[in-house]
């Protein structure tokens, strides 16, 4: 008896140590907000009727209030990058409106995304003196005195676990921003940084490392694979990925909340901190629907207060839609086909292009608001037009199909350029054998494009800015020319001169290989 006292004497005590070492902690997350901080309208099928139901999310008031919700002292809040640039209010301030209402969420660490640069690197680092959080990128340096351009990482104690959070912004920087907003900056190697900041975190007797990563969910795949000895979880963003659970890479927990603040991430673990390691987690998403019992309405009045000056103009009724907008990243949609169309007419060329990812938001017909224009091409790029021969044009085309395919067979994301004016097919099949034949029709209307002849072209300056990008090594030098229109300045005056709008989405890019 004696014995089996000290036996469960013992193993009592064990017990306790082990419960004394595991802690509970909860990450509460979201990524690309984009400066949504106004609830919105969404809707799911109903699945008892199968109809569309509709109702509102998202919004500064419902994120904040949600945060408030399941925010404990036990929890560690993240924000994955793309605060930024997407509603008007964030191009009036230059991105100081986001600044000052993350100041709000008591947030503990917020990475730099690629649109945070969109107003210039120096518009930029102005913004970011107002941040009264944690800001950190641990790849993007300055080149004119090599010094990171933010923390790279940092340090919090929650629960009594010493939580290690390392920045990453999208590598490809440079690839996904207009050239003369980053050009004094550089993109380290996300490897060597990475190695780095481990071992200056291991130092500091971090039990946690967490990445907060603004680089997508396949990056955040491989660094899991790459780094998973030392790397405990990754929160992403920059891909709009909803994951309803984490990815689970070598036992790396890897989570990402979609976009928009239509969902905050929560993610709990259970840390071992006598051994340094997550001993299990579990993840989940929490849909922001409005609801005046969450509802943060001291948060909401700030919002209202910055954007009750820009209303009247924002709110302008300028024609009416018939149809729905669709916009589409990879595939044609009407929305984007209607800009190109738009482009091509009001510059008088022979073609527009509209690239898909310029597009950020699609519109349920009704009334058109000058608002909606701003929600829907928020970049305000320049609409730029150049000459080319057929030939050269043909070659842009075929580099841009074999851009996307390899893209579409990477399981990447591969941007489509809408067309107006120009029509053309291929075989994808062709394309994926090597063989250059695979351009079927190329076709401006219903005539085919001649090698001789000159055809101009109109689109925006991310395009040209990012030529190579998207059309790949040409033979001569191009040479843009400004005429004068702010992308949505020049889709305002189409709509106010058609005033009633029925897009019908038409197939100008056809792959007969599908």
């Amino acid at each position: 008896m004696y014995r089996i006292q000290i036996l469960l004497a013992i193993l009592f005590s064990f017990s306790a140590m082990a419960q004394e070492s595991t802690k509970d902690v909860t990450i509460l997350h979201w990524n690309d907000f984009h400066a949504r901080n106004q609830p919105y309208k969404v809707s799911k099928k109903d699945t008892a009727s199968g109809e569309l139901v509709y109702y509102y999310v998202g919004g500064v008031g419902s994120m904040s209030g949600y945060l408030k919700k399941y925010r404990t002292p036990n929890s560690l809040v993240l924000n994955a990058g793309d605060d930024f640039q997407g509603t008007p209010i964030s191009n009036f301030t230059r991105g100081k409106s986001q600044i000052e209402l993350m100041n709000m969420y008591n947030v503990d660490a917020f990475v730099l995304g690629n649109h945070e640069f969109d107003y210039g690197q120096y518009a930029l680092d102005s913004a970011l003196k107002l941040a009264k959080f944690d800001v950190i990128s641990s790849n993007v340096m300055w080149r004119t005195n090599n010094k990171l351009m933010e923390s790279p990482y940092t340090i919090k104690t929650v629960n009594g676990v010493k939580f290690g959070i390392i920045g990453i912004t999208l590598p490809e920087l440079f690839e996904t921003s207009i050239p003369v907003n980053v050009s004094e900056l550089a993109m380290l190697n996300l490897d060597s940084i990475i190695t780095e900041g481990i071992s200056e975190l291991k130092k500091e007797n971090c039990d946690v490392i967490v990445i907060l990563s603004h680089s997508g969910l396949e990056t955040d795949k491989e660094l899991a694979d790459k780094f998973y000895k030392d790397v405990d979880v990754i929160v992403g963003g920059h891909s709009h990925t909803t994951l309803f659970k984490p990815v689970k890479v070598n036992g790396v927990a890897i989570v990402q909340a979609g976009s928009y603040g239509r969902n905050l991430g929560k993610l709990d673990l259970k840390i071992d901190t006598e051994k340094d390691t997550v001993v299990s987690f579990y993840g989940t998403l929490i849909e922001t629907v409005l609801d005046s019992a969450v509802f943060d309405k001291e948060a909401a009045s700030k919002v209202e207060n910055m954007i009750a000056q820009y209303l009247p103009e924002l709110n302008q009724v300028i024609g009416k839609l018939e149809s729905d907008w669709k916009a589409g990243y990879g595939d044609e949609s009407n929305l984007g086909q209607f800009e190109a169309d738009a482009f091509r007419q009001k510059t008088g060329t022979d073609i527009g292009f509209v690239n898909g990812g310029g597009l950020r938001k699609s519109l349920l017909k009704g009334d058109i608001l000058v608002g909606d224009i701003w929600e829907i091409n928020p970049f305000g790029n320049d609409v730029q037009i150049f000459t080319v021969s057929g030939k050269t044009l043909r070659q842009m085309i075929k580099n841009n199909i074999k851009i996307r395919r390899e893209k579409q067979k990477a399981g990447e994301g591969a941007e489509i350029l809408h067309t107006s004016g120009l029509n053309y097919s291929y075989d994808s099949r062709i394309v994926d054998a090597g063989n250059e034949d695979f351009l079927l029709s190329f076709n401006l209307g219903r005539s085919e494009i001649s090698d001789d002849a000159s055809y101009t072209i109109a689109t925006n300056n991310y395009v040209t800015g990012q030529f190579k990008k998207f059309f790949g090594e040409v033979e001569g030098t191009m040479d843009f020319k400004n005429t004068g229109w702010i992308d949505r300045d020049l889709i305002i005056e189409v709509i106010n001169e058609t005033k009633n709008i029925n897009s019908v989405l038409e197939k100008r890019i056809v792959d007969v290989g599908k």
